[in-house]
């Protein structure tokens, strides 16, 4: 039942290697296909839901993930998670170098500049997605090789718990490597393997603790637990009207539904494997909103090629934080699949950031269907 992990999370990490490794993680296009692609399956849809399960059906729950402060609400739980989300950046081939701070790198786009240019000034995405959407159902669906999906992700994951000298809550970010399977009947396991903790800048964080949820996590799902993604209707405005009903009460306004259907849209495809016909819905859902803006083409820390698209996550009224975020996907141009999602935040008081700053990052590198759950 151990998940196939990368070497570099099988040992306790040395410092000074995995800060070399954070800090020259800039996307090299030649090595597009040193990581499996998410289009890279092997098979066809299966049953999934895409919030969270209900905490009576897990056994050992231990999957952690970002919870930004209590002061923006539980209404905002499914907006805010995604904020949370960061990318375990994997620098093949790098050259161990003495640890020295430094912000993590942005990815190059073609069309905007977020550290330039508002979310307003870039072109509308519509076009884009509707490509993408043709794209996506264009492309076969490989042979399923059984009836179990399996789901890697490299990021980094953010806890937030007491701070080690008693002063009240910290956070910190642990690498992490993320498995999920998923059976036909619900049922499922989920695995993460951590690291030591990073700081968004870059060094090692020598305040922070061990992950509360140790190196090595599982959590078994129960049959029953994970709904069939087949029942999710094809038609963009149907489908929008699925996902938004099963929403929070603040996705239903005009500011929300861009971001509350985009932070669906990357749940899906992290947790199961989305079949090709209803990636292409996805995307032409994605194409009727407007706050939906293109950020053009790019190259994601695995040295993938895509096009990326980005929208603002919303503000709760009467919120007194000024905290600006914005949620990228990158997609590919050939299969339609999401390959990666990143989190740029321009500015927030919790997390002490007063410019562009990487916060999030999550790379799929695996999506497919195999015979065992575990293996």
């Amino acid at each position: 039942m151990v998940p196939r992990v990368p070497d570099c999370l099988l040992l306790p990490p040395d410092p000074e290697q995995l800060l070399s490794r954070i800090l020259e993680s800039r996307p090299r296009p030649a090595r597009r296909a040193s990581l499996p692609a998410p289009q890279r399956r092997q098979g066809a849809p299966a049953p999934h839901r895409p919030s969270p399960p209900d905490s009576t059906a897990l056994v050992g729950t231990s999957e952690h993930r970002w919870q930004p402060g209590r002061r923006r609400g539980t209404m905002i739980a499914a907006v805010a998670a995604v904020a949370l989300v960061v990318a375990l950046v994997a620098a093949e081939g790098s050259r161990a170098q003495p640890a020295a701070a430094s912000t993590i790198p942005s990815l190059s786009y073609g069309v905007g500049d977020l550290a330039e240019s508002s979310l307003d000034e870039l072109p509308d995405a519509s076009a884009t997605l509707r490509g993408l959407a043709d794209a996506a159902r264009e492309t076969p669906e490989p042979v399923r090789t059984g009836t179990v999906q399996h789901v890697v992700a490299q990021e980094w994951l953010g806890e937030t718990g007491p701070a080690p000298d008693g002063s009240g809550q910290a956070t910190s970010v642990y690498p992490t490597v993320t498995e999920r399977w998923l059976a036909a009947d619900g049922s499922g396991l989920i695995t993460q393997r951590r690291a030591g903790a990073v700081t968004y800048d870059g060094a090692i964080n020598t305040e922070a603790g061990p992950s509360l949820a140790g190196e090595l996590s599982s959590d078994a799902v129960l049959p029953g637990t994970f709904d069939d993604v087949a029942r999710l209707p094809e038609d963009p405005a149907a489908l929008a009207a699925d996902i938004l009903g099963r929403s929070s009460a603040e996705c239903s306004l005009d500011d929300w539904k861009g971001y509350c259907l985009t932070e669906q849209v990357q749940t899906y495809f992290g947790s199961g494997v989305v079949p090709q016909d209803l990636t292409g819905a996805f995307w032409d859902m994605l194409a009727q909103q407007p706050t939906v803006r293109l950020l053009g083409p790019t190259t994601d820390r695995a040295g993938r090629e895509g096009t990326a698209v980005a929208v603002e996550a919303p503000k709760i009224p009467e919120d007194p934080s000024d905290d600006e975020s914005v949620l990228v996907l990158i997609v590919s141009e050939e299969t339609g699949q999401l390959l990666a999602t990143e989190m740029l935040t321009l500015r927030s008081d919790l997390l002490g950031v007063t410019s562009p700053t990487v916060t999030g990052f999550s790379a799929i590198t695996l999506s497919e269907y195999t015979t065992e759950v575990g293996r």
